[in-house]
């Protein structure tokens, strides 16, 4: 009866879904909703028990609270690193290229391109306290054939820099290693998040990057709010850019150490035909910081190995009932992709009717792809850090204990997901518009 009732209430769901222009050196000293305190305070981690007792924290499962830049920290990143010029943390936006890029901010409140944290206050005002807004990206039906470049790439960039400016007005570096990686929320097509090094390392590098592929969200069904967090390994360099045979490229912890902020990339090729405006919203920023795994009282799994260290560890948020969700949702995606193969000859042969209905179904239903995705790819970090696989004596791993207790709860909660019986009976839904 559960697995029925889950079902009706799945398919309800799905069918209802069916330029620093400015002085060398400015930004305000007295800021609105944050006053002068540009330190974030620690960051609070994702944790099974929440962050608070009310009743959505709870049944979230999973807190993640960002401690630099949030609904509540103001106009501006608390980066903590602030070089005393109280310039550090401001939103800048840029494109690529500067000029004839045929690319339009429209922001739901007044902007100016001032280095100031007012700039963008009212935009934030309006937008709750996160950065949000359309890019209008103009297609070539609406720019001029000598300015028009077919497949090549436009991008908008929303920067912010950890220490601010210098005295001469340019951006300083600092060794950020201690950040331990960023975790972002954001919705949107955001598609790269780059690391913005000294001047020195950028000029090295040119025109090679590190960075991280965000996957943003560009199905405008989709305006789901993503958590991904990055410890600091996790940027790679990109050369997609172009590769200098002669550079000897540095290294990411090299980055880290001389590391001026960092970029947001919003990407809109040069595209046939109509405009393109995609919505973006930035919601939070953090640092990484996981605490280390305590090795007292392990327990391994097998009664022969005897334990000496943590081979790796886990969060109890990797774990939780929104993801058992994200994999269910998931599955009943697979199976319906499997039945209807979007480039088949069954999807092809389908009434316009039945045609339309597996689409939509199957649209509403792609967000779980991304949030599959995010889940495979990295973890975010936790205030409860238990042991995952420990190392024996031997030489030898074993699982822990925790781990396997978490992991077959989890499994067996997946377990009672019929994908196949649901995605059946969302395709008898569609296939009875036949009728």
């Amino acid at each position: 009866m559960k697995k029925l009732y889950s079902l009706f209430a799945l398919g309800a769901v799905l069918f209802a879904a069916c330029s620093d222009n400015a002085s060398p050196v400015s930004g305000s000293t007295s800021v609105p909703n944050m006053g002068n305190n540009l330190t974030p305070n620690s960051p609070v981690l994702c944790s099974v028990m929440g962050v608070t007792d009310s009743l959505e924290a709870l049944e979230k499962g999973c807190i993640w609270s960002p401690e630099m830049w949030g609904p509540t920290t103001g106009y501006r990143v608390r980066t903590g690193y602030d070089n005393g010029t109280n310039t550090s943390g401001i939103w800048t936006v840029s494109t690529f290229p500067q000029e004839n890029a045929y690319v339009d901010m429209v922001w739901p409140g007044n902007a100016t391109t001032e280095y100031d944290s007012m700039a963008l206050a009212d935009v934030i005002d309006k937008c709750g306290g996160n950065l949000c807004g359309k890019v209008l990206f103009k297609g070539g039906n609406n720019i001029p054939a000598s300015d028009f470049h077919p497949n090549t790439r436009r991008e908008v960039y929303f920067d912010f820099y950890l220490a601010g400016k210098d005295a001469s007005g340019k951006f300083e570096s600092v060794d950020a290693r201690d950040m331990d990686g960023i975790c972002v929320s954001f919705s949107g097509p955001f598609y790269m998040l780059q690391l913005i090094p000294d001047d020195s390392l950028a000029a090295l590098m040119a025109p090679a990057v590190y960075d991280y592929y965000l996957m943003g969200t560009p199905s405008k069904t989709d305006s789901s709010v993503r958590e991904n967090c990055y410890p600091r390994n996790a940027f790679t360099l990109n050369v997609n850019y172009g590769r200098n045979p002669n550079y000897v490229y540095p290294s990411v912890e090299e980055i880290w150490a001389h590391l001026k902020g960092f970029r947001f990339v919003l990407d809109g090729y040069f595209s046939v035909g109509d405009d393109y405006e995609p919505e973006f919203k930035i919601v939070g920023v953090s640092r990484y910081n996981t605490p280390r795994v305590s090795t007292d009282n392990l327990h391994p799994v097998r009664t022969d190995c005897e334990p000496v260290s943590v081979a790796s560890s886990f969060c109890e948020c990797d774990y939780s009932d929104d993801r058992v969700e994200i994999m269910k949702g998931y599955a009943v995606l697979d199976s319906l992709l499997s039945k209807y193969p979007m480039n088949g000859d069954v999807y092809a042969s389908l009434s316009d009717p039945v045609k339309a209905c597996v689409y939509n179904t199957i649209q509403s239903l792609s967000p779980f792809f991304n949030q599959m995705m995010d889940m495979t790819r990295e973890k975010k970090p936790c205030d409860n850090l238990l042991p995952e696989y420990i190392k024996c004596t031997d030489g030898s791993v074993s699982e822990s204990v925790e781990y396997m207790e978490v992991k077959t709860e989890f499994d067996d909660k997946v377990a009672t997901q019929d994908a196949r019986a649901i995605a059946d009976s969302l395709s008898n839904y569609c296939m009875s518009l036949n009728n």
